[in-house]
């Protein structure tokens, strides 16, 4: 059977690969982009990144400017629901029957491959469409107008890409690249163009978390990208631990108000790890979020540019959880190491297979995930950039715990 390479205008994966969480360094490998995609063929080898290419007079000047004009200065306000608006940031779940909704991380490249999974899952026909963060490279206007809001940006030949919006809602989670810009281009351009439909249109996602929910279910995202940046330089030295703000804890205790006996089953949505077999931790929102939840919850997270279930594992002082990590959706993804950093962290399945591309990296599969809630039943299916479904898993809730009733590969 012959290899299928995907192909559009869209932007190159190797322009991406190996990109540093360093804001500096990413603010550089923007500038070193080429301005159309290149000419690619099957058996030769990748183009070298052409890092020097930042340190062209122009681009250097330009990357100094950005840098400085988005790194020094004040992040974007935090912003949270007014008390005394109607929308509280809390949403009923609707659908027809079934209620459908697709998820992705890391998906906001602008990738041929990116592209492909927006395709696929407009496919599904979702009622509610969920981005768990990262704009890339540095989440600022230019973007997230072209990689996520499909908006054509006149300083280079590449087809934009449009988050593929829900019929019922879409949202959008901030993940640590969104706020390598301070947060501008996130709060004041895609929050406008997101949130639930209302006479045809999204009525604006009001803050960066929220709530869907119906009798059977509780899907809650939360921000942890608003805290994963701190001063320049000593962030570097002092790794921002991502935790949750005063206020998205004041709205799920004044408003959300969850109960550890809560019959509904208990979706988390965030960017960044909880834990993780490969790579550095942030556990500091499963502490907080313990005063809440008694567990265990399912958990999806990105920033980690590869495809794991996990076992169930508790984090020390927080609610135990199924780890579901789908940080795969446009970046080159990252295949599993031989052996894993943290072996208390059992990954029960990944997708290791290689990624056959025309620009002959060394990759994995992109792809997501589909989340279908029929009453007190969640049937999650993992799809790859192809189509084609890679891990299936079936969910039940009863008085508020989570049983699963089947897994099975491909």
């Amino acid at each position: 059977m012959p290899e299928r390479y995907i192909q559009s205008n869209c932007k190159d994966m190797q322009d991406l690969a190996g990109l540093s969480r360093s804001t500096l360094l990413s603010y550089m490998q923007k500038q070193s982009q080429p301005r159309r995609p290149r000419r690619k063929a099957a058996g030769l080898a990748p183009t070298s990144y052409p890092l020097l290419a930042a340190f062209a007079p122009q681009r250097l000047f330009t990357w100094i400017r950005e840098y400085v004009s988005h790194r020094l200065g004040r992040r974007h306000p935090f912003l949270t629901y007014a008390k005394s608006h109607a929308d509280q940031g809390v949403y009923r779940l609707e659908g027809d029957g079934e209620v459908r909704i697709a998820l992705a991380g890391d998906w906001a490249t602008g990738t041929d491959e990116a592209s492909a999974v927006a395709r696929l899952m407009t496919a599904f026909k979702p009622h509610y469409s969920i981005h768990l963060g990262d704009v890339y490279y540095v989440g600022d206007d230019d973007e997230v107008g072209e990689n996520f809001l499909g908006i054509k940006n006149p300083k280079n030949n590449f087809a934009p890409c449009l988050w593929p919006p829900g019929s019922r809602g879409s949202f959008a989670l901030t993940g640590n690249h969104e706020m390598y810009a301070l947060g501008y281009a996130y709060y004041q351009k895609m929050l406008p163009a997101l949130g639930i439909n209302a006479g045809g249109r999204p009525a604006r996602q009001k803050a960066s978390f929220f709530c869907l929910e119906n009798e059977h279910w509780r899907i809650i995202g939360v921000d942890t990208g608003y805290n994963s940046i701190g001063l320049p330089v000593l962030e570097y030295i002092f790794q921002p631990s991502c935790a949750l703000r005063p206020e998205l804890i004041d709205w799920l205790r004044d408003v959300v108000r969850p109960r550890k006996d809560d019959p509904r089953g208990i979706i988390i949505l965030g960017h960044h790890q909880v834990y993780s077999s490969y790579d550095h931790w942030y556990p500091r929102q499963a502490r907080q979020l313990k005063e809440f939840f008694a567990g265990p919850v399912l958990w999806f997270w990105g920033h980690e540019h590869r495809m794991a279930i996990y076992q169930p594992y508790t984090v020390r002082g927080g609610i135990p959880a199924f780890g579901r990590c789908i940080g795969h959706g446009g970046m080159p993804v990252d295949l599993p190491p031989a052996q894993p950093k943290h072996t208390q962290c059992v990954v029960e399945f990944t997708d290791d297979r290689h990624y056959p591309n025309d620009e002959n990296l060394t990759i994995g599969f992109n792809g997501y995930a589909e989340l279908t809630l029929n009453g007190n039943q969640a049937a999650i299916g993992y799809v790859d950039v192809h189509g084609k479904r890679i891990f299936s898993e079936v969910w039940v809730v009863n008085n508020g715990a989570l049983q699963r009733t089947q897994a099975q590969r491909g």
